[in-house]
């Protein structure tokens, strides 16, 4: 989708240019992210986006679709940058989780010190940015029903309090199942 790494922040900050430098975040949270792999790792080592800078390229993916079925189906949000935060860092659990072991072949880190997805993205993220209520029901459900069986319950009162959630799980499957980024 993108050539390399750099073309991958300028088409970040590009998508992100309402957030940045407003109550969201600054350079500094950019910088957090240059320092890290989000613009290098792959989304996972067997499924969409299983190539460098697959990370962001299905993170970004999922920000766009989210944005466009906002726009397509009139979706309301506490905050409007909303579908850009819980579309790009959707995944941000994922930051630091693999190592090439050789040229374009994956794994995951043998010491991890958090475990999780949904969750773990959540508290990455809140580290660097407030989000409201509604983001973080989003980042945490967007999964859907592939997450355990005894917290579907969880999810659907997830969408019932915050109807995004849906679309956030819609958008990450047309993200990965449809663009298969």
């Amino acid at each position: 989708m993108f050539k390399n790494e750099a073309e991958r922040i300028e088409e970040f900050k590009k998508l992100m240019m309402p957030c940045i430098s407003t109550d969201r975040f600054d350079e500094k949270f950019i910088d957090t992210l240059k320092h890290s792999d989000f613009f290098k790792a792959p989304a996972s080592i067997r499924y969409h986006g299983n190539y460098e800078g697959g990370l962001f390229e299905h993170s970004f993916m999922v920000a766009v679709q989210l944005v466009r079925l906002t726009n397509d189906l009139g979706l309301q949000w506490q905050h409007p940058t909303s579908p850009l935060i819980v579309g790009m860092f959707h995944d941000l659990c994922k930051i630091d989780e693999y190592m090439e072991i050789q040229e374009g072949v994956w794994d995951y880190k043998k010491n991890k010190m958090m475990p999780g997805h949904g969750e773990k993205s959540v508290m990455l993220l809140q580290q660097h940015i407030p989000i409201t209520k509604e983001e973080l029901s989003c980042i945490r459900w967007h999964m859907g029903a592939f997450d355990d069986k005894e917290n579907w319950n969880y999810y659907g009162a997830a969408i019932e309090n915050h109807p995004n959630v849906l679309f956030t799980h819609t958008a990450d499957m047309i993200a990965s199942r449809i663009k298969g980024i």
